[in-house]
C-alpha cells in the first residue's frame, strides 16, 4: 500500500512537471509565432506609441522654434529696410531744400522731425550732410547776419534767430563785427534808412516808428532815437512843403 501510494504521488509529480513543460513550451511557440499574449502585445503598443509621440513632440518643438526664429528674423530685415528707406528720404528732403537757401543743423533736425520722421533717422541724415559739406553751421551764421543787415533788421532780432538755431551769436564774425558798432552811426543808420523806405502810415509817427524798428529786431535805445529823428525829418518835410 505505501509502495502504491509512492507510485501514484511520483506519477503525479511527474505529470505535473510534464504539463508545466508543456504549457512553457507552448508560450515560446506561440511567441515565436507571433501569438502573443494579449496584456504584453498591449504593453508593448503602448511603448511604441509613447516613443513615437515623444518624436512627434520634439520635432513639433523644433519646427516652431525654427518658424519663429524665421519670423524673428523677417521681422528684423523689415525694420532695417524700413530705416534705410526713411533714411534715404530724409536725405532727400535735405538735398531740396538747401536748393533753396541755407539751413542750420538744428532746425533741418527739427524740420524732418516735424516732417515725421523718426528722430535717430533725422539725426542721421543731417549728420550725413554735414559730412558731406552740405551743411554748415558757421556758414549759414555768416549768411544770416549779412542778409539780415543788408535787410534792416536789428542786431537784437538776428541774435535772436541765431540762438534759435543754436548758435551763439558772440562766435559769429559778422556778427561781432556789426556788434562793435550797435548803438553807433551804423546801427542807427540802417534803422533810419529802414524807416525811409517803409515808413509807418500811423498818425502818431514816433511810436508808430519805434514799435515798427523794435519789432525787426532793433535795441529800445537805437529804436527811440531813429524814431525821434525819424518824426523830425518828417516835421521838416511837412514845414517844406507848406
Amino acid at each position: 500500500m505505501a509502495d502504491l501510494r509512492a507510485r501514484i504521488k511520483a506519477i503525479e509529480e511527474g505529470s505535473g512537471a510534464h504539463e508545466r513543460y508543456s504549457e512553457h513550451a507552448s508560450r515560446n511557440e506561440a511567441d515565436a509565432l507571433g501569438v502573443a499574449n494579449p496584456n504584453r502585445k498591449h504593453a508593448a503598443c503602448m511603448e511604441t506609441f509613447q516613443s513615437e509621440s515623444a518624436h512627434l513632440q520634439d520635432g513639433c518643438l523644433g519646427s516652431s522654434r525654427c518658424a519663429n526664429g524665421q519670423k524673428l528674423q523677417n521681422k528684423q530685415t523689415k525694420h532695417a529696410d524700413a530705416d534705410c528707406d526713411q533714411a534715404q528720404q530724409a536725405f532727400a528732403k535735405i538735398q531740396r531744400l538747401l536748393c533753396i537757401r541755407e539751413h542750420a543743423s538744428t532746425l533741418l533736425r527739427k524740420r524732418l522731425i516735424a516732417n515725421g520722421f523718426d528722430e535717430h533717422v533725422a539725426s542721421e541724415a543731417v549728420q550725413r550732410a554735414i559730412d558731406c559739406g552740405l551743411v554748415c553751421d558757421e556758414r549759414y551764421a555768416d549768411v544770416l547776419v549779412r542778409s539780415r543787415l543788408s535787410q534792416g533788421k536789428g542786431l537784437r532780432g538776428i541774435a535772436f534767430e541765431l540762438e534759435q538755431a543754436d548758435i551763439d551769436p558772440c562766435s559769429v564774425p559778422a556778427y561781432q563785427d556789426a556788434l562793435s558798432n550797435e548803438n553807433g552811426p551804423d546801427e542807427l543808420t540802417r534803422a533810419l534808412c529802414l524807416l525811409d523806405a517803409k515808413p509807418p502810415k500811423a498818425k502818431r509817427t514816433r511810436e508808430a516808428a519805434y514799435r515798427k524798428l523794435v519789432q525787426k529786431g532793433y535795441a529800445s535805445s537805437v529804436a527811440a532815437s531813429a524814431a525821434r529823428i525819424f518824426e523830425e525829418r518828417c516835421r521838416c518835410d511837412a514845414l517844406s512843403a507848406h
